[in-house]
């Protein structure tokens, strides 16, 4: 993966209330960008993963709010 979309899903990240460990993975994904070593394929998806999971349960509470006002009027 390019190392501007994993930057970008670090920063996307940063949005979200994270747990202890994932706050710890993240920093050291980032360090580990910062340095010569890069990431793993292994550390590339557990973030990518992260993410979609951080933004699956925000657009579910999204589209729940959404629903919610028109429900409560019935």
């Amino acid at each position: 993966m390019e190392k501007g979309r994993l930057r970008r899903i670090i920063a996307g990240l940063s949005r979200y209330e994270l747990t202890f460990l994932e706050r710890r993975f993240i920093e050291a994904a980032d360090q580990c960008l910062e340095g010569d070593d890069g990431l793993t394929e292994e550390q590339e998806s557990i973030l990518e993963s992260l993410y979609m999971e951080k933004t699956r349960w925000i657009k579910k509470g999204i589209i729940h709010l959404a629903k919610s006002p028109s429900s409560n009027a019935a």
